[in-house]
């Protein structure tokens, strides 16, 4: 998928997200929405590949419907981590379980699939810059430790990661560490 027609299903989507939205915070639809910025196939884990230019993080959480009380009422969640330098670009959804030590002290937890933007064949693209991830479908995951504030903001570490769990040829994973606000209403 073009990087233009990625970047287009992302906005697309965020924007169907927004216009269906209630109105009012008290409706309660969407829990919570995020920003942030990660260090792109981050050092931390290996080499670096293909950009040193940052992901920016978007991401809204909904109130976990009654259905998913039997799993502990996990939020469901969609996002994007936006790659500022031409690097693989990701769309992902899932659910997130949190886990509170204190009133401001959280944990968060998180598991899903994810689409990208970057190779699926090849020898890492004819500049040889971009990472073949195998295949385009993946699953994604993140751990989070943040700390709340005011019960509406909060600051987040968190480290973000997308596979294919050697279900394709290829399975080279992107893992990226950042900070993310939060606000939740």
């Amino acid at each position: 998928m073009p990087k233009s027609k990625f970047l287009a299903a992302a906005l697309a989507a965020t924007a169907f997200m927004g216009v269906s939205a209630p109105a009012s915070a008290t409706d309660n639809w969407i829990d919570e929405l995020r920003v942030g910025v990660y260090d792109h196939a981050s050092d931390a884990f290996g080499s670096s590949h293909e950009t040193n230019n940052p992901d920016i993080n978007a991401e809204a959480l909904f109130a976990s419907p009654d259905w998913l009380s039997w799993a502990g009422a996990p939020r469901p969640m969609i996002g994007a981590n936006l790659n500022t330098g031409g690097g693989t670009s990701i769309a992902y959804a899932g659910l997130a379980w949190d886990y509170y030590f204190t009133d401001a002290i959280f944990v968060e937890g998180t598991f899903g699939g994810a689409i990208h933007n970057g190779e699926t064949s090849g020898n890492n693209g004819p500049d040889r810059d971009r990472m073949n991830y195998g295949c385009r479908a993946m699953f994604h995951e993140s751990a989070s430790l943040g700390y709340n504030f005011d019960g509406h903001s909060s600051l987040m570490l968190t480290i973000d990661h997308m596979s294919n769990a050697s279900l394709c040829d290829e399975n080279p994973g992107l893992t990226d560490i950042g900070v993310r606000y939060g606000f939740k209403f």
